[in-house]
Order: structure tokens, then C-alpha cells, then sequence
């Protein structure tokens, strides 16, 4: 039986070509779907703004919130989840006058002499 490796080969280079193009197809569809979800979001509440009454014309176009407004909202919101009582950051040791503890058993039986 004789394998024809200049086929495998070529079938390999296809196998291989549409694979990456139907994950990066794949990946193009799927960001699209993505940006096409936050803009039907923000009509979504533009419309509801528009029907309460609380969005006139000028405003409709900037519902937008500016990079250092978002910024400052992320900071005020992790610093609100790090609230925690203060530590006096003080280690204690205390020395305790055992001469066998069982971390040093491994040793005291390395050191035995061998006969």
C-alpha cells in the first residue's frame, strides 16, 4: 500500500485553510452581533427617554457617558467594594521552648549513623 504525500499534504493545506477561515468568519459574525446589541440597546432607551418626555432633540445625540465620567464611576465602585476594617498590621511571634516538634523529626532521623 502506497501513500501519496504530495495528496495528504494538499488535503491538509485545505483542511487547515477552512478551518481558519470559518473561525475567523465565525468571529467577524459574532462582533458584528455584538455592536449590532449595544446599538439596538441604546435605541431602545433613547426611545423610552423620547416617550417620557425627558429627551429632546439636541440631547438625543449625546447619551453618550465620557471616558473620565466612566472612569471615575468604575474607581468610586471598587473602592466602595474594598471597604474593610483597618489592621494594625502587627506580627506576633511567640518562641515556644519544645525541642520536638514533628518538622524537625525528619531530621533528628537523617541523622542517625547507619550500622
Amino acid at each position: 500500500m502506497k501513500v501519496d504525500w504530495n495528496v495528504v499534504m494538499q488535503e491538509g493545506v485545505i483542511i487547515s485553510i477552512v478551518g481558519i477561515v470559518i473561525v475567523f468568519a465565525a468571529l467577524l459574525i459574532l462582533y458584528r452581533v455584538f455592536s449590532w446589541v449595544s446599538i439596538l440597546i441604546s435605541l431602545n432607551i433613547r426611545q423610552k427617554l423620547k416617550r417620557q418626555g425627558k429627551l429632546t432633540g439636541s440631547e438625543s445625540d449625546s447619551l453618550m457617558i465620557p471616558g473620565d465620567h466612566s472612569a471615575a464611576i468604575a474607581m468610586a465602585i471598587y473602592l466602595c467594594n474594598e471597604l474593610h476594617d483597618e489592621e494594625s498590621n502587627i506580627l506576633t511571634i511567640e518562641r515556644v521552648s519544645r525541642v520536638y516538634s514533628p518538622w524537625s523529626s525528619k531530621y533528628y532521623n537523617m541523622r542517625k549513623s547507619v550500622r
